[in-house]
């Protein structure tokens, strides 16, 4: 069985639109937050560094997502993040945005991301130890 990563985020009021429910940009701001803690916790660390995680310069390749159902007042939700395919210097993840106890989903899709050199800016190779780290999260 494939592991899940949890990101428990908070909505606050200023998130909200004229609607009185989060817009829908700030849905993408909690899932970035979610994948640097995602990626911390792959590599073992506690902050982001790209001088010494090469692993972590990464740029969004793509993003798919899905508006099920309006988050309306502020408090808590979870980023459900998983590892649905890795490739030699991209990795697809799908996610889901919902409330705590998973009876609410707000929001869903499919991001992939490639790992760039820092020095060429060209796609590279995962590190090994990143990769296997990847795997125990693949479907």
């Amino acid at each position: 069985m494939s592991q899940r990563f949890l990101y428990h985020s908070e909505v606050f009021f200023d998130e909200m639109d004229a609607l009185g429910v989060l817009h829908h940009t700030r849905y993408l701001l909690h899932l970035e937050r979610a994948q640097q803690k995602f990626f911390e916790q792959l590599l073992g660390v506690n902050d982001f560094n790209t001088d010494r995680d090469e692993d972590i310069y990464v740029v969004v390749h793509s993003l798919d997502t899905r508006f099920r159902e309006p988050f309306e007042k502020p408090g808590p939700i979870v980023v459900d993040y998983g590892v649905e395919r890795i490739r030699s210097s991209g990795v697809t993840m799908d996610f889901v945005i919902r409330d705590l106890e998973g009876k609410h989903l707000y929001c869903e899709g499919k991001r992939t991301v490639c790992k760039l050199s820092s020095e060429t800016h060209q796609p590279t190779l995962w590190t090994e130890p990143f990769r296997a780290a990847l795997e125990e999260y693949l479907k």
